[in-house]
């Protein structure tokens, strides 16, 4: 039973550990001892896990358990049992291919016994001496600055992921982490360290770099509850391997991200990540007040674009998340029942700048009176006519997926929409004194702000049930009846819900699309869609 060839897994070998005692009672028709041969010494517990270790290394080497290490591999194994002590032995089947990797690839010295001259000599990175005091922020700039040199890839370091502002706090979050050493000095526990604390970094903290650099325990936090939420430590947890690539790159580390043992990030649910800060009526009012919507362009903005000013008005009047708004297709609106509707629908992953909905499950939701009386359909039709798929295209860019995980996608379209409205310092929601860093408003708000308008309807004591909100929004059903039973509301009940919603002042005052934004804007906007479609032809509707 030492091989296996058996075919035994770990729990079947468990569970007949779990049977010996009883084995034992039962009567012994094994062959008479001889007792020509010494009983087998009794083993204590150091000696039975040092023998399990032993057997693992060999399992490595071997390629099955039973099987005595080669003369020539008795080096090797040594080296592991002594790298792979921190380990408990239950884990070393895992743990021991990385570290045989290492030890092969960088010829690690032997731990303990005599080396000759050439195998101690490690090869250690041979980094630009004006380096030597760089932190991984340093590195991250440094990062920065050749994307944005590098003229032959097209979105620079948009593609890793994030609005400069998030990158760039990042960057001083993961320099906190590895507590702002130099990163020609971090050692591979260091890295491993700093991988470990990024689970445990408290959501909104503070983290400054020199001259007054933050400590690392006052990022961190063991409430989970206070924890940042698990997609923005993957986020942050992806950055760093960027960072630590583009270190090994420039020769600053020679510990690569695979020689980490970095386990993916557990979904994490708690009060504070379902919250939502929706808009207040006054951050409405301001929103569509606001430039895009009356007086003249600011001096600093030199183009103009037709999503500017129909997101937020979809937004407002669907509850929609950012991602399906901005990759909306020309043909996805359409009528259902006799109305114009909105079709949030995916695309198949494989297809190229797919669109995703983060429920998996389309749906069709009605287009709010007003929007109609605006011209959104006028609109619609003129993106038609002029052969367009996309009908915010003019001006948005499709930001491909990390890993090229095109299933998960979060950033598709939303990102350039999001970089507009909500970042620092140039961002429209930001410019008019709505949004400022962390204050947990965005465009997205408007999802939390519909939510609760119609809440608030609920609460005057109007008939609306949640399922229809929960329809409207896009809210994955929660209990048996509503997943396989419910066909879900009529477009009839949503519509009557939406026509529940208060119309802020700023838009009861705007005319029209034609008025309030394409005879304001004038040469501006037709520019910037002529400049856009000529360096982004795919956006174009094929036939």
């Amino acid at each position: 039973m030492e091989r296996d060839e058996l075919g035994l897994s770990e729990a079947d070998y468990k569970e007949i550990l779990e049977l010996l005692p009883t084995m034992e009672r039962l009567p012994d028709f094994s062959s008479p001892k001889d007792d020509s041969h010494p009983a087998e010494p009794i083993l204590s517990n150091e000696e039975l896990e040092a023998r399990q270790r032993r057997r693992e290394v060999a399992r490595l080497l071997t390629g099955a358990y039973g099987r005595p290490i080669p003369h020539e591999h008795e080096a090797l194994a040594k080296q592991l049992l002594e790298l792979s002590k921190p380990y408990l032995a239950t884990e070393l089947r895992a743990v021991l291919p990385k570290l045989r990797d290492e030890l092969v690839l960088r010829k690690l010295s032997p731990v303990g016994g005599r080396v000759d001259a050439e195998e101690k000599r490690q090869p250690l990175p041979s980094h630009d001496p004006a380096m030597a005091d760089w932190t991984l922020y340093q590195v991250w700039e440094h990062q920065l600055a050749r994307d944005r040199a590098d003229t032959s890839s097209r979105g620079g370091q948009a593609n890793h992921g994030g609005t400069l502002e998030e990158r760039e706090r990042r960057a001083r979050v993961m320099t906190v982490l590895t507590q702002h050493k130099p990163v020609c000095k971090l050692s591979k526990q260091d890295w491993q360290a700093a991988y470990d604390a990024a689970r445990k970094v408290k959501a909104g903290a503070t983290a400054s770099i020199a001259p007054s650099p933050t400590a690392l325990n006052e990022i961190l936090t063991d409430d989970p509850g206070q924890m940042t939420g698990h997609e923005r430590v993957s986020a942050l947890i992806a950055s760093m391997k960027q960072i630590q690539n583009h270190a090994r790159f420039i020769d600053l580390t020679s510990v690569r991200v695979d020689d980490l043992i970095i386990k993916p990030v557990q979904r994490r649910e708690n009060e504070r990540s379902r919250d939502g800060v929706p808009f207040s009526p006054d951050e409405v009012e301001a929103i569509f007040s606001g430039f895009i919507y009356q007086g003249p362009l600011p001096k600093d903005r030199t183009k103009a674009y037709p999503f500017w000013f129909w997101i937020p008005l979809v937004a407002y009047f669907t509850g929609a998340r950012t991602n399906e708004i901005a990759q909306l297709d020309t043909a996805d609106i359409r009528e259902v029942g006799g109305h114009p509707c909105f079709d949030f629908c995916a695309d198949d992953p494989k297809v190229p700048e797919a669109k995703r909905i983060k429920t998996g499950e389309a749906r069709q939701v009605p287009i709010h009176p007003r929007l109609i009386e605006l011209g959104f359909l006028a609109y619609v039709d003129s993106q038609r006519r002029a052969k367009q798929k996309k009908l915010f295209g003019d001006g948005l860019t499709y930001l491909r997926p990390r890993n090229n995980d095109t299933e998960h996608n979060k950033e598709g379209w939303a990102k350039s929409a999001g970089k507009f409205f909500n970042e620092k310092p140039k961002g429209y929601l930001v410019s008019i004194g709505v949004h400022v860093p962390h204050d947990g408003k965005s465009l997205y708000s408007f999802r939390h702000t519909l939510e609760t308008n119609l809440c608030n309807v609920k609460r005057d004591g109007k008939e609306l049930d949640q399922s229809i909100i929960d329809a409207i929004v896009g809210h994955a059903p929660e209990t048996i009846a509503g997943k396989h039973y419910d066909e879900g509301p009529t477009i009839e009940q949503m519509l009557s819900a939406l026509r529940l919603l208060p119309i802020p002042e700023a838009i009861q005052k705007l005319i029209s699309y034609q008025v309030n934004f394409i005879e304001r804007t004038g040469e501006t906007l037709t520019k910037s869609i002529e400049s856009h479609r000529r360096k982004h032809i795919r956006l174009a509707q094929h036939h």
